[in-house]
């Protein structure tokens, strides 16, 4: 099965009432909540954990099987010397978000825009690894943080 992430931005904090009725009407049309990762809970920095959002506009962002996503996170990873099981893993770093959200809970524009700090520090040295597939993976990735950069999210929608 393919994986799929949805970018959204123009986000606005709905005040009204959330029942089965607007679900049906608005989310994955307009509206999404915004989920929190209990080991992460920076991630939705810059958005309410619980709240609903509407948005103006959503991308969706796909990235082939679980199993190629991975295999390119894992280069990212070597390509900036992450290792999980490293002392300090958890510690500040280029892409560190990236490696330790796994697809729970929304990331929000907080960390959207630093990790596409992260791809722009980082894009030149990625150009001369000379690896067309690894760059086109590079650059989408990076292309769906830029989307929630400036009040957005980003969060897994089917895998």
């Amino acid at each position: 099965m393919s994986v799929y992430f949805v970018a959204c931005k123009g986000l606005k904090k709905f005040e009204g009432v959330v029942d089965a009725d607007f679900r049906s009407a608005h989310f994955d049309n307009d509206a999404v909540e915004v989920d929190g990762n209990a080991k992460q809970p920076n991630f939705a920095d810059g958005l309410e954990v619980g709240s609903t959002y509407m948005y103006e506009e959503d991308a969706w962002f796909g990235f082939g099987t679980e199993g190629v996503l991975n295999e390119n996170l894992n280069k990212l990873a070597g390509f900036v010397g992450y290792d999980w099981q490293m002392p300090g893993a958890d510690d500040p770093g280029p892409f560190r978000e990236l490696f330790r959200w796994g697809g729970k809970g929304t990331i929000g524009p907080v960390v959207s825009a630093k990790l596409v700090a992260d791809f722009n520090e980082w894009d030149q040295r990625a150009i001369a690894l000379e690896d067309q597939d690894f760059y086109e993976f590079y650059r989408h990735i990076r292309s769906m943080f830029e989307f929630a950069m400036k009040n957005g999210c980003v969060f897994l929608r089917c895998s």
